[in-house]
């Protein structure tokens, strides 16, 4: 029976997983910053409801901190790219819903749409695939 090496990027495709990770690290972490002092182009207005301070948990913060440890070794820890995947199509998701809802205007849910979609496909162009050696 031959070695079998699984998702073994070359040296380009392992610097553009870690670039694409630091940068979506650094968009999440900027944005739990803003969100955490309340200005600047995030402006929370009234939060109410049962469940109304989760909307503003700061759950990027952590996402961001993820993002940065996995651009360490982005091929080791695949599951957070996955993550990173799946958190871009829920931003575009919500932005999309909330401005079709009225909550936002176009101008404010247009810049996070199209980031999510950027790093969106970053992320599926650039997603290790399985690479059999024998």
């Amino acid at each position: 029976m031959q070695a079998r090496q699984i998702g073994r990027p070359n040296a380009t495709s392992h610097a553009r997983l870690q670039l694409i990770l630091v940068a979506l690290g650094a968009w999440n972490l900027l944005s739990f910053l803003l969100e955490l002092t309340n200005a600047g182009p995030i402006n929370v207005g009234d939060v109410d409801g049962l469940l109304g301070a989760r909307a503003v948990s700061g759950a990027t913060g952590v996402l961001g901190i993820a993002y940065l440890y996995a651009a360490r070794n982005p091929v080791r820890y695949r599951f957070v790219l996955w993550l990173a995947t799946l958190e871009q199509f829920v931003a575009m998701f919500t932005a999309t819903f909330h401005w079709a809802r009225g909550d936002v205007g176009g101008d404010n849910a247009v810049v996070p749409i199209i980031v999510s979609a950027a790093f969106l496909v970053l992320l599926m162009t650039n997603l290790p695939r399985q690479t059999d050696t024998i």
